[in-house]
């Protein structure tokens, strides 16, 4: 919520001069604006995975991460900074929207915890930048990052292989949180339990809450949530090219509310599924659902337009609950 709330402020307030060209002017090629973009994002998916494969060091993913932090940081800060300054020169503003920025990525070398806080001030900023284009190919682009989000994920995996790689060296790509779970034993399986007896061994446990639990069946279980940054930009994409499309708070904060409320529900299938999830899918499905509802309401569009939207959140949520239904174990929590 806070990349949503403060990537939309910033483009509320740094483009009001220039949203109604903006919004005009590229919607004639979105479908072709779209596409570029989904081929800039699979040729990138593509190059990372020939890294992870040939190359297991660490200077290639720190110049990667460096870059994309330093692009999308700037972008930010200059918006921000612009607004607040708006009599100095634009030169100097630039200069020190990349000094911050290049702060971040040496402050973040030194204290890896601040990974999250990168994550977000690079999330709103490529929302941001992306938003810019207009509604109708931030709607597109969505509509096949879900596609490819789905397949990254259930299908081909490879998504699941670079979160891994990306949360091992702690890039800023992803937003993560950690916690130990109690989990009862019954709900471990065999392979899971011999591998927690091991750990046990090896790390010789003396905590007496601790050992108290475990005499009672009781595992603790390291649980961690992680969140792309692409899950976190996508949204405010579409949030801002609402408000640069349609020139009113009411259809981006509908946006905002819906990618809420499918993040909400993405928290509550990975509790119940105990399975990687892409979390594209149902945030786009809410994010529909919010504006075919919004649009209904103020009269935006046609009555078409807004079952549309309300057809395709089904569509959508239907077809990713018939694999979780259909593919996974559910885990009595």
């Amino acid at each position: 919520m806070i990349v949503q709330f403060a990537g939309l402020l910033v483009a509320i307030s740094s483009f009001s001069s220039i949203q109604l060209f903006v919004g005009s002017a590229v919607q004639v090629n979105s479908f072709e604006g779209a596409a570029f973009f989904m081929a800039y994002i699979l040729v990138t998916a593509a190059i990372i995975l020939l890294i992870m494969k040939f190359y297991h060091g660490n200077l290639v993913y720190l110049l990667l991460e460096s870059l994309v932090v330093l692009f999308a940081s700037t972008f930010l800060f200059f918006m921000v900074l612009n607004d607040i300054f708006q009599s100095a020169a634009w030169y100097y503003i630039a200069a020190a929207s990349a000094i911050a920025a290049l702060s971040l990525i040496i402050a973040k070398s030194r204290m890896p915890r601040l990974r999250n806080l990168i994550a977000i001030t690079s999330s709103i900023g490529v929302g941001v930048v992306i938003g810019l284009n207009g509604f109708a190919l931030a709607y597109i682009l969505t509509l096949f990052i879900a596609a490819y989000d789905y397949i990254a994920v259930f299908i081909t995996k490879h998504m699941v292989t670079m979160a891994k790689e990306i949360s091992s060296r702690n890039l800023a790509f992803l937003i993560g949180s950690t916690d130990v779970e109690a989990m009862p034993s019954k709900y471990l399986s065999k392979s899971e339990v011999l591998e927690f007896k091991k750990q046990e061994k090896s790390h010789r446990i003396s905590d007496p809450a601790l050992k108290g639990l475990m005499n009672e069946g009781i595992m603790p279980i390291i649980s961690q949530v992680q969140l792309g940054t692409g899950d976190l930009a996508i949204p405010l994409m579409v949030a801002v090219s609402a408000y640069i499309s349609f020139i009113n708070y009411i259809i981006p904060v509908a946006v905002v509310i819906g990618s809420t409320c499918g993040l909400v529900f993405t928290m509550y299938l990975l509790k119940r599924y105990k399975v990687v999830l892409p979390a594209i899918p149902p945030i786009f499905a809410f994010v529909n659902l919010s504006l075919g509802i919004v649009f209904a309401a103020t009269g935006t569009g046609t009555l078409v337009q807004s079952i549309g939207f309300i057809i395709i959140s089904i569509f959508t949520l239907a077809i990713l609950m018939l694999r979780l239904n259909g593919g996974a174990k559910v885990r009595k929590p």
